[in-house]
């Protein structure tokens, strides 16, 4: 038998991980900002892997790459090669290949948008997480949605459209039940009320949509790329068709001749190309 690949992909909603003899495993959570090295190791015990790539949201700085570098070599004293990056760098690699030029563009309990030209150079926007960013993800759309209604919910005592089918999916009576519930709720659990929130919801749609193709200009601007291929992926892309189009509409405005596609493959595939790939180092620095 031939030496095993791993790629873990770690989200805010779910870990996936992808063997290259074709078996995938799933597992909680794992956005490296809010885990103990403790459970970290757990998830990475279970492998024993030749090559590997650890792509986790939350891993964005040095100070975090060498963390999970560190760890990666305490479960895997014998590993020949690792690659350390996010989801970013797993999404972007199943989209167009370990070293392919385009834009990503992913929206999902987080969004976030990297790109990379032929020269191997990078930039992304977003990506700052629920506290300084994440406009245009599942969170912020959400969140926004929620307060846009609770505010017309006190002035006038409507309840809007929105408003009635989270109560619904959430079995409340009422508005007021919802202070405790979100003072409790993790980020996935609000994210996923985005579907219910902007249904409907032209505006609040509209702007999310123009975030992303904005995030999505700025990098190709930095990039120096006229006509980037652009791959879109994340939860709320996939199963929101209304808010996709608008996504896709206000990136034909920015980017006319631009091939823009719907990933339809996991993303944690890209985290098991990157460990096979030849050289298995991160993409090159990003541009800000």
């Amino acid at each position: 038998m031939g030496a095993i690949y791993l790629g873990l992909e770690g989200g805010a909603t779910k870990t996936v991980a992808v063997l290259s003899n074709g078996q995938r495993r799933v597992f909680g959570p794992l956005n490296l900002k809010l885990v103990t090295d403790r459970q970290v190791l757990a998830v990475l015990r279970k492998f024993r892997p030749a090559r590997a790539a650890i792509c986790l949201a939350g891993c964005r700085t040095p100070a975090d790459r060498r963390r999970l570098r560190r760890l990666a070599r305490r479960a895997w004293p014998k590993a020949q090669s690792v690659f350390i990056g996010n989801d970013l760098d797993s999404g972007h690699a199943a989209a167009f290949g370990p070293h392919g030029a385009g834009i990503l563009i992913i929206s999902g309990t987080g969004s976030s948008v990297l790109g990379r030209n032929a020269e191997g150079q990078t930039a992304r926007a977003g990506g700052w997480g629920h506290l300084l960013g994440d406009h245009g993800s599942g969170y912020w759309i959400a969140l926004t949605g929620l307060r846009n209604a609770i505010r017309d919910y006190d002035r006038n005592g409507t309840l809007r459209p929105a408003l009635r089918r989270v109560l619904r999916r959430l079995k409340m009576k009422s508005p007021e039940e919802l202070v405790g519930w979100i003072h409790d709720a993790t980020k996935a659990d609000i994210a996923a009320l985005a579907g219910d929130v902007m249904r409907g919801d032209h505006p609040l749609m509209l702007q999310s949509a123009s975030f992303l193709a904005m995030d999505a200009a700025a990098v190709a601007e930095k990039l120096g790329l006229e006509s980037p291929p652009i791959a879109l992926a994340g939860g709320v892309l996939k199963h929101c068709p209304g808010f996709r189009r608008l996504v896709i509409h206000r990136l034909r405005q920015v980017f006319r001749y631009s091939t823009i596609r719907l990933m339809t493959r996991e993303t944690a595939y890209g985290a098991v190309a990157l460990a096979a790939s030849e050289q298995p180092s991160a993409l090159r620095s990003s541009k800000r």
